[in-house]
């Protein structure tokens, strides 16, 4: 791995929070392979190839019916093997009224390094980051 693969590979993730957060959904997808497939923290299914722009248009249309969105982006862990990479981080983000929304999310992307077109997202898988192990309240017999 070579520090300038990690930091491309971190600078396409990035590009793809920051053209959210900028209201660009074409800029967004140019990072995104056109298979790529999302497992994104508001949506019990896995958007695929199929319905990729729709889910896009559907995250940019519930974030325009929010307040102004902010968040921060840190605690990076990225590995590139040759053409493929992946890049681990967390997401803390508020939206602001209307609407108002908190959340912290850990984040998995999957990269792949393409002749044509660089860099491009294959796969994100967002999860809520846990609190810790529930209370147990039973006790076992």
């Amino acid at each position: 791995m070579t520090t300038d693969d990690k930091t491309a590979c971190e600078a396409v993730v990035k590009r793809i929070w920051d053209r959210f957060l900028n209201r660009d959904p074409q800029g967004m997808l140019a990072c995104m392979h056109p298979g790529c497939t999302v497992w994104d923290v508001f949506q019990p299914q896995l958007v695929t190839r199929r319905d990729i722009e729709k889910y896009v248009a559907a995250d940019y249309d519930q974030s325009m019916a929010r307040g102004t969105l902010t968040h921060v982006l840190d605690h990076f862990v990225t590995d590139v093997w040759g053409d493929a990479a992946i890049v681990r981080f967390l997401n803390r983000f508020e939206y602001k009224p209307p609407n108002a929304l908190t959340g912290h999310i850990r984040i998995t992307c999957v990269l792949r390094r393409f002749p044509q077109d660089g860099w491009l997202v294959v796969h994100v898988h967002e999860g809520d980051v846990p609190a810790g192990i529930p209370p147990i309240t039973e006790k076992k017999n």
